[in-house]
């Protein structure tokens, strides 16, 4: 890779490095710790710790391993797992072995910038139109907060200029590695199967056309080796050749729109409604991606000349439909970052147009369009980090040997406290057998004060607000736990927050 930093580079990069971290701090994404991320911190934590199950400060009060407060971490192969990346994980543990796992959100920038300069140094894109997209498009929300989609994002840039240049200077060689490297991607994100199936396929056709038979053998060997270690890995680590998030998403009792594939690809892509909210897809966040094939789709959909382009517009038309119409659901909110990789094929379309689109008013409107709606949706996450922030604050005067959850979507609230406090997630209070079980090593452990968490009652949010079998503010609940030995004090609300505070009174 060869660089020439202009004048006007450095002051582009040091541009995007400012407001990357001004907007993180902004944003506070160092409280954003919930869900998805909240599980990514525990994951890596452990590898820090050097221990083979994930952490789980309450282990000893639920032995069976069945309460862990954290959603997508359950168990699998006798061990706590999280459903999210390994290979993340542990590249993050080793690589910033020293920094608290808090602040490695701002570690994200590097990845960032990396990706940058490998779509520079290898894939000639000129810097402004590959940190225009990092900044106008999904990825923008994606790489705020705890996430492999940074490191993972670089990897898909450097193996896709690779490809690229392959493909351009006629590389067989290079071309078969930078396949091979595809596979390896899988292991960040199980959607880049068929990210490297299609460079596959595409590779395949081209050596076919130039009739270099022995070379597509090769082909198919770079090809299915790191596939079938993926999928012997997967089986031996989690029990599947697919691995535990393919686990979780399609053989567990969760919502996945199976029967509802079309829709939920038009959900993905451009936008639509459900019961979770409003879903900004793909093209509504980023509208200037359509333009430019409209605008050149002379050259663009011509098969009378086959170039590099063609390749790069068969990749941008056909990843996201096929992860769309193979996806688990329909995204949270954010639905368009299931086809975010994308993305880097358009870099390399919106490149070769880039002298004739940087003067079109159309297009100049259409990225105006998309710094709107990523404006509306950091401004969502603002508020999102803004109440994480306000009840980490509000859990941060609970002290207690114990604190039990009504279910993971409250747990959820109280971050990476759970690193820490010893915390678990129960329902099963009108289970007398389950109860008494629990009770009786909350006796043997010497538990004196304990909390109990629900949503407040007075969350509007129908997904919080659960009617439960036994209410925690109901009399009855202060009542079942008084003969069990604790004694509960009225229940009290904070904020969103329904909790008891109980003591042990034998």
């Amino acid at each position: 890779m060869k660089f020439h930093f202009s004048k006007k580079d450095k002051i582009t990069l040091a541009i995007f490095f400012v407001f990357f971290l001004g907007l993180q701090s902004y944003l506070s994404a160092t409280n954003s710790y919930i869900s998805d991320s909240l599980a990514k911190a525990f994951q890596i934590n452990s590898i820090q710790n050097g221990t083979e199950t994930i952490t789980y400060p309450a282990n000893s009060i639920d032995p069976d391993q069945k309460l862990h407060p954290v959603t997508f971490i359950l168990q699998n192969q006798n061990k706590l797992k999280s459903v999210f990346s390994a290979a993340f994980a542990f590249l993050y543990a080793k690589l910033f072995f020293f920094l608290p796992v808090k602040q490695m959100v701002y570690m994200n920038l590097i990845f960032l910038l990396l990706g940058v300069l490998c779509l520079k140094g290898i894939g000639k894109v000129d810097f402004r139109i590959s940190i225009l997209v990092f900044t106008t498009s999904v990825v923008l929300c994606q790489v705020i907060d705890l996430s492999e989609v940074p490191i993972t994002l670089f990897f898909v840039c450097f193996v896709y200029s690779i490809w690229t240049m392959a493909i351009q200077n006629q590389n067989t060689n290079l071309l078969i590695i930078s396949v091979f490297l595809s596979v390896l991607l899988c292991f960040f994100r199980l959607e880049l199967l068929i990210f490297s199936g299609l460079l596959f396929v595409l590779s395949s056709i081209r050596l076919f056309g130039q009739k270099k038979g022995a070379e597509i053998v090769l082909l198919t060997v770079a090809f299915l080796i790191p596939l079938s270690f993926f999928f012997l890995w997967n089986d031996t680590e989690y029990g599947h050749p697919m691995g535990i998030r393919f686990l979780y998403n399609y053989t567990e009792d969760h919502y996945f729109a199976k029967n509802n594939w079309i829709l939920n690809l038009q959900k993905i892509l451009f936008t639509g409604f459900s019961e979770q909210g409003f879903k900004f897809g793909f093209f509504l966040i980023s509208p200037y991606f359509i333009y430019p094939l409209y605008r050149f789709r002379d050259s663009l959909f011509s098969i009378r000349k086959q170039n590099t382009i063609h390749y790069h517009l068969t990749l941008f038309i056909l990843y996201p439909i096929l992860v769309g119409l193979s996806a688990p659901n329909d995204g949270i909110t954010i639905s368009a970052r299931y086809v975010l990789f994308a993305v880097v094929p358009m870099i390399f379309i919106l490149s070769h147009y880039w002298s004739e689109l940087q003067k079109d008013k159309v297009f100049k409107i259409l990225i105006i369009v998309s710094i709107l709606v990523n404006l509306v949706i950091l401004r969502i996450l603002k508020e999102s980090f803004k109440m994480i922030k306000n009840t980490n604050q509000i859990y941060e005067n609970f002290n207690a040997d114990l604190w039990i959850f009504y279910d993971n979507n409250i747990s959820a609230t109280s971050g990476i406290h759970l690193l820490k406090q010893p915390a678990i997630s129960f329902q099963n209070f009108t289970d007398e057998t389950n109860l008494n079980s629990l009770i009786k090593l909350m006796e043997s452990q010497k538990m004196k004060k304990i909390y109990v968490f629900d949503f407040s009652k007075k969350v509007p949010n129908a997904f919080m607000n659960v009617k439960r079998s036994l209410e925690l503010s109901s009399p009855e609940f202060q009542n079942l736990l008084q003969t069990k030995k604790y004694s509960c004090n009225k229940y009290t609300e904070i904020k969103f927050i329904g909790y008891r505070e109980c003591n042990y009174s034998p």
